[in-house]
């Protein structure tokens, strides 16, 4: 009979395989959270040149709840632009994201997340509040950086507030 030490190291090399996949899909999933959270905070504090970070090259977005554009290729370049046009003419925002489930396959992953958006602007007619409550469905990309996002797309469950001056900052995005 194999010593006890000859045992365990047969034991390590069985389980070590299954070990090592569960080890990295741990560290996956924590990483694509972080992007998530890295995605509202550079939009919240309106660091738009970190907010490249978290984006491939070309991405495929939706956003058309909040922007009008409908789905669209674009460079994450302009994409960032769009967000600072955007979000730099309000006066505060604040992104609540909750990662509701993550599948990683391979090196691709997608993710379905909750998201909360609450937005102040001063000199809006009217209330200088708005929320807006939905989702963003992502998929992912595991690059040499790390994971990116590749597809966002926006769903709008419902708002709340002044929708007025949300309305009019999309319009001022019309010629980007």
């Amino acid at each position: 009979m194999p010593s006890l030490r000859i045992r365990l190291l047969n034991w390590l090399i069985l389980k070590m395989p299954v070990l090592n996949e569960k080890v990295t899909y741990l560290l996956d999933h924590v990483q694509i959270t972080d992007v998530l959270q890295r995605y509202g905070q550079c939009v919240d504090t309106h660091d738009f040149q970190r907010l490249r970070s978290c984006y491939i090259d070309e991405i495929e977005v939706d956003h058309s709840p909040t922007i009008g554009k409908g789905r669209m290729r674009i460079s994450a370049d302009e994409w960032c632009k769009l967000a600072d046009k955007f979000h730099s003419q309000l006066d505060g925002d604040q992104h609540v994201m909750i990662p509701q489930s993550i599948v990683i396959n391979g090196k691709m992953a997608s993710c379905h997340v909750l998201v909360q958006g609450h937005h102040f602007y001063r000199d809006a007619k009217g209330s200088p509040f708005q929320m807006l409550i939905g989702t963003y469905d992502m998929d992912f990309a595991k690059t040499e950086d790390g994971w990116k996002i590749t597809r966002s797309i926006q769903g709008l469950t419902w708002t709340e507030g002044n929708w007025q001056f949300h309305t009019d900052i999309m319009d001022s995005l019309a010629n980007c």
